[in-house]
């Protein structure tokens, strides 16, 4: 298994406490179910989801064997 899979398998867990948490304190505030999770939803594509995509993209783009001089910009 690969660190990246396992940081998933580890993260997942606590992940979805969290969210659970938060959709649980917004339910609360009158806030519906479905609005929460698609909100979450947006603010995840729109955030994290395509610059997390666009690194994975980058990082496989790169040659196995290279070294960062810091100047690569």
């Amino acid at each position: 298994m690969t660190i990246e899979l396992r940081n998933r398998d580890e993260l997942g867990p606590i992940i979805d406490e969290k969210i659970t948490a938060l959709v649980r304190e917004m339910v609360d505030a009158n806030w519906s179910a479905e609005d929460v999770a698609f909100s979450i939803e947006d603010v995840l594509r729109r955030k994290w989801l395509n610059q997390a995509d666009a690194l994975r993209r980058a990082r496989t783009a790169l040659p196995d064997d290279f070294v960062s001089d810091g100047n690569e910009g």
